[in-house]
C-alpha cells in the first residue's frame, strides 16, 4: 500500500510539474470531435441563412452493406448533396443536424481559401514572396528563404515532425498548449524548402499568421467577413484558441454543423463563387486543387495527391479535391457530378493507399449509389 501511495504521489508530482499541453493531453487522452468544449473559442458569425433544398429519395440511398461499414467506422454524419439539393443525410452516435463537430485539418483548406482572397485583394502580393516579408520572426538565417508557395504546399522544410501519438511532440504542444505563436515563431529551417512534401501543421499556422498581420484581424473574424457570412451558413461556427483572447488554432479546430461544412464544398465546387458573388478567385481555386507535381513525396515520386492545403484523390478516372481531418473528417468535391459529400466521424483507417486513407473510397462508393 505504501508503494502504491508513493507511486501515486510521484505521478501526481510529475503531472503538476509538466507543461500545460502535456497535462491537457493526459487529461483529454486523445483529440475528439467535441474538444471545443475544453478550449476557449472565438465565434464565427453567420450572415443571411440559406437552407439546403431537399431531394431525399428512399430508393436512392447507399446499400445496407456500405451503410454498415460507414457506421462501424464510427461515423457521426454522412451527407450527399447534388445540384444544390440534399440527396442523402444520416447521423449516428447521438449527433444530429444541429451538432457542432470539429473540423481538425479540414481547417487547413479554409485557410488556403482565405489566402486566395488576400492575393486577389492585394494584401499579399505574391505566393512567391518570402514569409519573412510578412512575419518579422522569420527574418533569420534559413527561414528567410521560405516562400508562401512552400508553406501552401507543405514543403517549407522547418523542424517539425507531425505526430499525433507522441504527447511531447510539437503537434501535441500546438493542439493542447497555450503558447502557439511562440512555438511557431521559434521554428528553424531543417531542409531545403520547395523540394519535398512533408505534411506539417505549422505551415498552416504560418499562413494564418500572415493573414492576421496583413488584415489586422483575427482569423475567425476574417473568415466570417470574407466567407462564412456569404455562403448561407445556418449557425455560428466556433474556432478554438490556444487560450482566452489568444491565437487561433488555424491548423485545426473549426467547429460547425455538417450541413454548414458542406457549404465550403459548394464554394470550391463553384470555383470560389457563391451564386453571383465571386468570393475566392477562380484561378486560385483551380490552382489550389491541382497537384503540386513539382514536389517529391517520401518515395521520390511527383506529388499527385496535394495542392495548396487541399488533398486530391483519383477515383474512377475523376480527380476529386477534398478537405481532410485526422479522424476522417472529409468534404469531397465532385465536379463531374456537381456534387459534394461530407463525412464526419471519430475514426479513420491508419493505412494509406498512396497517401490516401482507404476509407475515402468507401465514402465515395456510397455517394455514387446516391448520385444521378
Amino acid at each position: 500500500m505504501k508503494k502504491l501511495v508513493l507511486v501515486i504521489v510521484v505521478l501526481a508530482g510529475l503531472y503538476l510539474a509538466a507543461p500545460l499541453y502535456i497535462q491537457r493531453g493526459v487529461t483529454l487522452n486523445f483529440s475528439d470531435v467535441d474538444d471545443y468544449l475544453h478550449f476557449d473559442n472565438a465565434v464565427v458569425k453567420i450572415g443571411k441563412a440559406q437552407a439546403w433544398a431537399e431531394a431525399l429519395d428512399a430508393a436512392k440511398r447507399p446499400s445496407d452493406s456500405l451503410l454498415k461499414v460507414i457506421e462501424d467506422n464510427k461515423s457521426i454524419a454522412f451527407l450527399v448533396i447534388q445540384n444544390d439539393s440534399l440527396r442523402f443525410e444520416q447521423y449516428w452516435r447521438g449527433h444530429d443536424q444541429q451538432t457542432l463537430s470539429g473540423s481538425f485539418s479540414m481547417a487547413k483548406s479554409v485557410v488556403s481559401l482565405l489566402m486566395g482572397i488576400a492575393l486577389y485583394e492585394g494584401k499579399v502580393k505574391s505566393i512567391d514572396d518570402p514569409i519573412a516579408d510578412y512575419i518579422p520572426e522569420f527574418k533569420k538565417a534559413g527561414t528567410d528563404t521560405i516562400r508562401i508557395r512552400h508553406i501552401l504546399t507543405m514543403s517549407g522544410g522547418l523542424n517539425w515532425k507531425e505526430s499525433y501519438n507522441n504527447p511531447f511532440s510539437k503537434t501535441a504542444n500546438a493542439y493542447y498548449g497555450d503558447q502557439l505563436k511562440e512555438l511557431i515563431g521559434g521554428l528553424k529551417s531543417e531542409r531545403q524548402p520547395g523540394v519535398a512534401f512533408e505534411y506539417s501543421s505549422n505551415e498552416t499556422q504560418i499562413l494564418a499568421w500572415i493573414l492576421e498581420n496583413v488584415y489586422q484581424q483575427t482569423l475567425p473574424d476574417l473568415f466570417s467577413e470574407k466567407i462564412w457570412q456569404h455562403i448561407g451558413a445556418e449557425q455560428d461556427a466556433l474556432w478554438s484558441l490556444d487560450k482566452k483572447a489568444g491565437t487561433t488554432k488555424a491548423f485545426c479546430c473549426l467547429n460547425a454543423r455538417a450541413r454548414d461544412f458542406a457549404r465550403l464544398g459548394k464554394l470550391v465546387l463553384q470555383n470560389g463563387r457563391w451564386d453571383s458573388l465571386q468570393i475566392v478567385p477562380e484561378a486560385y481555386v483551380k490552382e489550389a486543387t491541382s497537384p503540386a507535381s513539382w514536389l517529391k513525396d517520401s518515395e521520390g515520386h511527383p506529388v499527385d495527391f496535394y495542392g495548396y492545403q487541399f488533398w486530391i484523390v483519383n477515383y474512377k478516372g475523376m480527380q476529386i479535391p477534398y478537405f481532410r481531418g485526422v479522424l476522417g473528417q472529409f468534404i469531397f468535391v465532385i465536379p463531374q457530378k456537381n456534387a459534394i459529400v461530407v463525412r464526419l466521424g471519430e475514426k479513420v483507417s491508419k493505412k494509406r493507399v498512396h497517401f490516401t486513407p482507404p476509407d475515402v473510397f468507401t465514402y465515395l462508393d456510397a455517394a455514387m449509389e446516391v448520385l444521378q
